[in-house]
């Protein structure tokens, strides 16, 4: 099935990822693979992907499924992580919002709760 629907989640709480990622579920099921879909993360919202972090099955579990994730390498320098603070399956973009701003460009919805 070809892609018809691009949907760009921004994450910047780490309180909000649970809904986000229930977000993206429910998304999911409802499109099947008629969407694309990532998560960009910055500011305090870099913390949910980290390896130590609760949701880390679930991210693994959703990537394998397709779904992308990235994180703001501006945000991890400026809290002290490194890229190996992360799953390797998560980017990290040279910046949060210009990653935004790019997937906007390319014809993504943005969604942000």
């Amino acid at each position: 099935m070809t892609v018809r629907h691009r949907a760009l989640f921004h994450l910047t709480e780490t309180g909000k990822t649970g809904a986000v990622l229930q977000a993206v579920r429910n998304l999911r099921l409802d499109m099947g693979d008629e969407v694309e879909i990532e998560v960009v993360a910055h500011g305090d919202g870099v913390k949910a992907f980290l390896l130590t972090g609760q949701h880390v099955d679930d991210i693994r579990r959703m990537t394998e499924e397709g779904v992308r994730f990235a994180v703001c390498a501006n945000s991890i320098r400026a809290m002290s992580f490194s890229r190996d603070d992360f799953q390797r399956s998560v980017e990290v973009v040279p910046s949060g919002i210009g990653e935004i701003v790019r997937r906007q460009s390319e014809g993504y919805a943005y969604l942000r709760l």
